[in-house]
């Protein structure tokens, strides 16, 4: 190059970067427009390319773990609000459709035209924010949470759970939970021993329930103790939500008995959680006497049957002859806790409310003199003499399902789900600041024909988080 010429061209990069009457956000080290334009867009999508990649791992996890645990994805998708997914799918879609206008606007130097598309995009990336803050408090409120976190006050029907840390809204349980040795050290009790219709489906306990006012005080080792203030029965039991009906103590639900009972709150009834109460060894007993103020339900569970052993001889060695103890045999079965339901959204901690049950053994068994005597049956005109069994469909077993307790593990859903959604939820927060920055420049008119890289640089960007989101959709919220 000449010395005139390359005079020329540094005159030309000190007074109007060298490109004669185009933007003045061209820079000086590109040809033109065109090749900054292009060097823009070739570093864009390799930014998107590694963006991908960054999905990709999670998207694996989630095929692997989906592969090996279908069960947990069955029961733990419907946590999540289809509608609100929905809605945040339809709003990204039309974002999406909005940026690219903005592109064109842009091209066509539509200032106007261009403002608006920017904050309309700006305004459904702020709508997508609004409505997942909505998803995520609830869930924080209900305690379906990541990990050890996943403690759910409700099962994914809606139907009220035990729970290790007994304060949700709404309800209380017998439950006093202990995280450093994470056991219950309190209110569980032998599923076998508080059955008294092994026939019926759920658990038809004979139970005494009350509410207990109190308050935490400390003793002179500093140990925390709960002294109690007041009492109040409650009586009323409440309807089981897989049988839907009433279920009297020691009864089974009739035929036809009509499914929607009219519940009375407060109410009680006992409910499964493995994850609470799990399953162990157990013995059934009962005993009247100084030393057992009340009938009980049970004792376990225990890690093996020589330990349920010791502690059933252990028991009746201490009565002696200060009472009539009834010891049954121990058992490998479930645990289960009493919940009260309140109907209301009051939290009542443990330091003020606690709930005390005693439940009643199963009866002694009757002999049976001859087990292969026929037995008398009394057939009604137009009975059948053997009914037929209940089958579901596919869709009301699921649902029965759903209102039981979560399976194990089902925490890793959520750590999936929260991992995934959690990402997304940053690169729209991420598109919200970067629309901001467009949409100011947008008004100061930097934006011409010429130059318009930014706005289509942001729009691929904000494309590919919108098809992130349209895979996440129905992996997650549309899995049956």
């Amino acid at each position: 190059m000449s010395e005139k010429a390359h005079a020329a061209s540094g005159d030309d990069h000190g007074h109007g970067h060298g490109h004669g009457d185009v933007s003045p956000f061209i820079q000086h080290h590109y040809d033109d427009a065109q090749h900054q334009f292009d060097s823009g867009k070739f570093g864009i999508w390799l930014f998107l390319a590694q963006e991908v990649l960054f999905f990709s791992a999670l998207f694996v996890a989630y095929v692997l773990y989906r592969y090996h645990h279908p069960e947990i994805y069955s029961y733990a998708h419907k946590y999540l609000d289809v509608k609100m997914g929905a809605i945040n799918t339809a709003v990204l879609i039309f974002s999406s459709l909005t940026a690219a206008w903005a592109v064109r606007c842009a091209q066509l130097n539509q200032k106007k035209g261009l403002i608006l598309c920017i904050a309309v995009t700006l305004g459904c990336a702020m709508t997508f924010l609004v409505v997942k803050y909505f998803e995520y408090t609830h869930k924080v409120h209900e305690h379906i949470l990541f990990g050890r976190y996943y403690d759910p006050c409700v099962s994914s029907g809606g139907a009220e759970l035990l729970t290790k840390n007994n304060n949700c809204p709404g309800e209380k349980t017998t439950i006093e939970w202990d995280y450093g040795t994470a056991k219950p050290t309190s209110g569980c009790f032998a599923a076998v021993a508080i059955d008294l219709d092994p026939r019926a489906e759920g658990i038809q306990a004979q139970c005494e329930v009350s509410e207990l006012a109190g308050s935490i005080q400390r003793d002179k080792d500093n140990k925390e103790t709960f002294v109690e203030k007041a009492r109040k029965p409650i009586t009323a039991q409440c309807v089981d939500p897989i049988l839907e009906v009433s279920t009297p103590a020691g009864s089974m639900p009739a035929a036809g008995e009509a499914a929607a009972a009219k519940p009375v709150y407060p109410c009680w009834r006992p409910a499964v959680q493995p994850a609470v109460c799990r399953d162990g060894w157990y013995f059934a007993w009962r005993c009247t006497g100084p030393l057992c103020d009340a009938e009980s339900g049970g004792d376990g569970p225990y890690d093996s049957l020589n330990k349920c052993n010791d502690a059933r001889r252990t028991m009746d060695g201490k009565l002696k002859s200060q009472g009539t103890p009834w010891i049954g045999d121990c058992s490998m079965g479930q645990g289960a806790g009493i919940l009260v339901e309140y109907n209301d959204h009051a939290h009542r901690p443990s330091s003020s409310v606690r709930i005390a049950a005693t439940c009643k053994g199963p009866p002694a068994p009757t002999p049976v003199a001859d087990p292969l005597a026929d037995k008398a049956h009394q057939l009604k005109l137009g009975d059948k003499g053997i009914k037929p069994a209940v089958t579901y469909d596919k869709h009301t077993q699921k649902d029965r399902e759903s209102m039981g307790p979560p399976p194990d593990n089902t925490g890793m859903f959520f750590t999936i789900y929260f991992a995934m959604t959690g990402l997304h939820g940053i690169h729209v927060l991420f598109g919200v600041f970067v629309f901001i920055w467009l949409l100011i420049r947008a008004v100061k008119g930097h934006f011409t024909p010429d130059y318009f890289g930014p706005i289509d640089f942001a729009a691929l960007y904000w494309h590919i988080v919108d098809l992130i989101w349209i895979f996440l959709f129905p992996l997650l919220y549309l899995i049956h």
